[in-house]
């Protein structure tokens, strides 16, 4: 484990001894990014020790200015002075708060540079300022997403906040970003929010290519990212976790009914586990497709891995020239056949010439090329991700298949990352041609189809909330840990969700129960003019349905479902009816250790006592009903004498009560007068 230094500025020193020390300290004492980092070259290879997942590439940290990487060019470096700050401050805070995302922290190095050298304080640290920082951040805004610009934002916080403490710049005061996150646009309404959906969805246009794509496709390439596409719609996955699917991930078990079930291994990411996902049924057979296609295009690479694996130090040769493994030297045609599957001996040539092989009399020795070609196995082999061997990846291939410049490697296979998958689909910029310009394919206005992975797994959450899903069976759906994050993904119009609560209000069928403002005879709870669903408008709650208003102000007793008169339960629910079972013993532990505190006189147990009462006293009696099976499936049940959720309705409930009483108030001091009278 790294060790982990805290950097403590000495009072006696000035600004730039203090500077100077941290930078020693990060370069000789700290080991965080390897004991062997190249502290004081440019680009830093950090593979070892930051692994990013769905991908197989290098790891590097280059610490260009901000002028050379907005135009992809490894060179200038920062500014002379600013540079070793940035490799020390770099290593330093992963050391303390470690990333995948460096991408982020270095950004934010580049724009402070960037600014000093505007103002003429090039490589000055001790010249920051709120006015460097301040310009550092106008730049974020100006060349970076709206996204994005608010995250390295909070790095130039973080690290203003560090010069501030160390004592290392001309910062009097804590430095606040002035950029702040937009506001999510999901359940606003205008053009701003429309624009807003549109970018995170996929158009008509785009979900239609994506299928010509699967249908049609027949290269190498087009068979890998149109199988992507295919899984993408099977379930709501991110890119990084399709690109970790091994060979062997499909399973098909038969259900409690007895029905066939087909399933995927998916490998988890952001705090969700590694699990079986089952696939729905109508998605079943695009899966197996799109499983088997991968499998078919994968084969040739695995096959070569697995060889590698069996025999280590031995360059593969293809079963039909294995009889070149007897040669002591090889001619130029014969390297191109090892290397490329045909003789071409100016391919041959032009290979050992690369790496520089000697060449003897026109031919080249067999252990030369041996040596080059292992020297050139994937970084990890076996492994192409952590867990999984190249020689089950699907996502394998080999060497330059996908590159049609570029000759294909017989003897050695690569892994198909998730970049190079984003990339031919238009989410970056590094490919000239995505796979749908391969196949002419277009926008409705003619403009190139470009989409991300994600959007794919937008519209999955938005067809899941749309449909009525639960929010936690869209979270297990989507692999997500919290089920808070659905909303970020929930890109539903009000005219839809209108229409959803319209139709849910009006609908006949008996999983709703009919109109929600029509008693049925089939209904237990007794409706009264209290008791009447007198709204239009549902949503979907953990035990049933929630029937508050639209046009009431937002829910005042938030997840206290039980005690409230807006909770709708639906006989034959059974997820939502074993999850009421829960909270009934959950709830009785809680009363029974209220109760075991209001004993011993704990302030306030008394009142937790009444309420864990109250709430499990509700909790059994919806569970007699929804338990009953003389209660016909469909039926919905409502709670009488619970108070009312609205503080409006509570008070018209007080005032009728008292306006009840007011008569016998009367009656009552017409006898006590009477009384008096007569006495």
């Amino acid at each position: 484990m790294a060790e982990i230094i805290q950097f403590t500025p000495r009072a006696q020193l000035s600004a730039k001894d203090n500077l100077a020390e941290f930078i020693r300290q990060c370069r000789d004492e700290l080991t965080a990014l390897g004991p062997a980092l190249p502290f004081d070259e440019n680009v830093w290879d950090i593979s070892s020790s930051v692994q990013r997942k769905g991908r197989n590439g290098a790891v590097r940290v280059v610490f260009s200015s901000f002028e050379a990487a907005q135009n992809k060019r490894d060179s200038p470096a920062m500014a002379a002075g600013f540079i070793e700050f940035a490799k020390a401050y770099f290593r330093y805070v992963h050391a303390l708060r470690p990333t995948k995302f460096i991408g982020n922290r270095l950004a934010a190095l580049r724009l402070v540079d960037a600014a000093l050298c505007e103002q003429g304080r090039a490589g000055n640290v001790a010249a920051i300022s709120a006015d460097v920082m301040n310009r550092a951040c106008q730049l974020a805004a100006e060349n970076y997403s709206e996204s994005l610009a608010p995250k390295l934002a909070g790095e130039l916080e973080t690290l203003a906040d560090f010069l501030l403490e160390k004592s290392m710049a001309s910062l009097s005061a804590r430095w606040v970003k002035p950029i702040r996150k937009a506001r999510e646009l999901n359940m606003r309404v205008g053009k701003e929010a429309d624009e807003a959906r549109e970018k995170k969805m996929p158009s008509a246009a785009a979900i239609e290519a994506m299928a010509h794509v699967f249908k049609n496709a027949n290269e190498p390439l087009e068979r890998y990212v149109g199988a992507t596409l295919a899984l993408l719609h099977c379930a709501p996955q991110r890119i990084n976790e399709t690109v970790r699917l091994a060979a062997s991930c499909e399973v098909e078990q038969k259900d409690t009914a007895g029905s066939a079930q087909y399933g995927l291994r998916w490998p988890g990411s952001k705090g969700f586990d590694d699990q079986i996902k089952w696939v729905l049924p109508s998605m079943a057979d695009l899966a197996r497709k799109a499983i088997g296609m991968l499998k078919d295009a994968s084969d040739g690479a695995r096959a070569i891995a697995l060889w590698y694996e069996d025999h280590p130090g031995m360059i593969f040769l293809d079963p039909r020239i294995e009889h070149l493994r007897a040669l002591q030297h090889l001619s130029p045609e014969q390297v191109s056949l090892v290397l490329f599957g045909a003789e071409d001996a100016t391919k041959g040539k032009s290979w050992c010439a690369r790496e520089n092989v000697t060449r003897q009399g026109g031919v080249y020795l067999f252990a030369d090329i041996e040596a080059r070609v292992l020297a050139k196995l994937p970084r990890g082999f076996p492994f192409a991700q952590p867990g999984l061997k190249f020689s089950d990846a699907l996502f394998a291939v080999r060497r330059f298949e996908l590159d049609s410049k570029l000759s294909t490697y017989m003897c050695l296979f690569d892994y198909l990352s998730s970049d190079q998958i984003a990339s031919r689909i238009g989410g970056s910029g590094s490919v000239k041609q995505t796979v749908f310009d391969r196949f002419r394919l277009t926008e409705d206005d003619g403009t190139p189809v470009c989409l991300t992975s994600h959007q794919v797994r937008h519209y999955l959450n938005t067809l899941a909330q749309a449909n009525g899903a639960s929010q936690l069976d869209i979270a297990m759906w989507s692999g997500r840990a919290d089920v808070g994050q659905n909303t970020a993904y929930d890109h539903l119009t009000p005219a839809v969700i209108n229409s959803k609560a319209i139709t849910l209000a009006s609908s006949e069928s008996p999983l709703f129960g009919g109109d929600l403002n029509t008693p049925k005879v089939r209904v237990l709870a007794r409706r009264d003019a209290e008791g009447q669903l007198t709204v239009g408008s549902a949503h979907i709650s953990d035990y049933g349905m929630c029937v508050h208003d639209y046009a009431m102000s937002t829910c005042q007793i938030v997840r206290d479902c039980l005690n409230c008169n807006e909770l709708v339960c639906i006989k034959g629910d059974h997820v939502k009816t074993e999850r009421l079972r829960w909270r009934r013993d959950l709830i009785k532990q809680l009363l029974s250790k209220a109760q075991a505190d209001a004993q011993e006189s704990t302030y306030g147990a008394p009142r937790w006592v009444v309420h864990q009462r109250r709430t499990l006293e509700h909790c059994e009696q919806l569970l007699a009903i929804l338990e009953d099976p003389k209660v016909m499936d469909g039926a919905v049940v409502r709670l009488e004498g619970v108070e009312p959720a609205s503080r409006l309705a509570q008070a018209q409930a007080e005032r009728e009560q008292q306006t009840a009483s007011l008569p016998t108030r009367r009656n009552h001091l017409l006898e006590r007068t009477k009384r008096g009278q007569g006495a």
